[in-house]
């Protein structure tokens, strides 16, 4: 008999005209019913899924978001998913752990994400990373392409992405420049084009017309940038964060600079966009990195613990 399922989140976008995750998941788990209702804020949403509970017929388990809402009253099994990690001790780390301690499994995202929280954490966990949709990132044909282009995707944080490091990288160095932005920001210079919250079909070719992807930042569980990018081929330049961590010993994707400053990251780039042996795509395969790998880990999650 096909189990059926709640969705739980404040919404599936914030973003309009792009996919996230959840969408995929909806997309590919038989049975999965969308509960966001469009949009319903963090701070009522656990309540309204008690209410709905409480009158609608009740689903055989449930998948949710483990941060920004507190811990749904009820038996019904309950998969928590935990993508977003804060500092030991905050409010918002209390409050994960108390989400996923009253979870019957939880799902980490990244072994950096699990590594932070499994000492607090004591309920049966698996880590599945966010798949990438290979179909839509994939190398295409790159036109008007730019010699030695580089782009970063992002924000301007300084505390978790390191921007200061991208306008120093545009400010003392040749290379055009593409900045795929999400908080409105800003520059006008003759190397640098910028974009603000595109859709991902636009990403997809702003990467394709870019020759190396770097990541600057301090924090990061996974990078899904920097996945989407070498998922089209484009090698990648990156801080010890996220899945570089894990791929590392790889050096088919790019590159790791080991140390945070303007000089490493300038010789690292240099060296990646020298190197003509890469093959970051099959790197990205090789690790299972897939949404088609994701969705399957799912199931087969689904399968072991309904």
């Amino acid at each position: 008999m096909k189990k059926e399922g709640w969705l739980v989140n404040d919404c599936l976008t914030c973003i309009p005209n792009t996919k996230t995750f959840w969408h995929f998941l909806l997309e590919e788990v038989d049975g999965l019913q969308d509960k966001t209702n469009g949009y319903t804020p963090f701070g009522r949403l656990a309540e309204n899924i008690e209410n709905l509970l409480s009158i609608d017929k009740k689903p055989d388990y449930i998948i949710r978001n483990a941060t920004f809402f507190r811990p749904i009253d009820t038996d019904i099994p309950t998969i928590s998913l935990l993508q977003d990690p804060y500092d030991i001790g905050s409010g918002i780390f209390k409050k994960q752990v108390e989400v996923c301690n009253n979870s019957s499994h939880v799902v980490y995202n990244s072994e950096y994400t699990k590594e932070r929280y499994h000492k607090f954490i004591h309920r049966p966990s698996s880590v599945i990373k966010l798949g990438t949709d290979s179909d839509l990132f994939r190398p295409q044909s790159r036109v008007q392409k730019n010699k030695n282009t580089i782009i970063y995707v992002g924000s301007s944080n300084e505390n978790f992405k390191g921007f200061s490091l991208i306008k120093q990288l545009i400010k003392h160095t040749d290379y055009n420049f593409i900045l795929v932005m999400k908080d409105n920001f800003q520059m006008l210079h003759s190397r640098v084009r910028v974009y603000n919250k595109i859709n991902q079909e636009k990403l997809a070719s702003l990467l394709n017309s870019s020759d190396l992807l770097v990541c600057t930042s301090r924090h990061e569980t996974l990078h899904l940038a920097g996945i989407e990018a070498m998922f089209c081929n484009v090698p990648v330049v990156a801080s010890d964060v996220g899945i570089y961590c894990e791929i590392k010993n790889d050096k088919r994707w790019g590159k790791i600079v080991d140390n945070h400053d303007l000089l490493s990251y300038i010789k690292a780039i240099e060296e990646t966009l020298n190197n003509d042996s890469l093959s970051p795509r099959e790197v990205m395969f090789c690790n299972e990195l897939s949404l088609s790998d994701s969705i399957k880990k799912w199931n087969s999650l689904l399968n072991e613990v309904l």
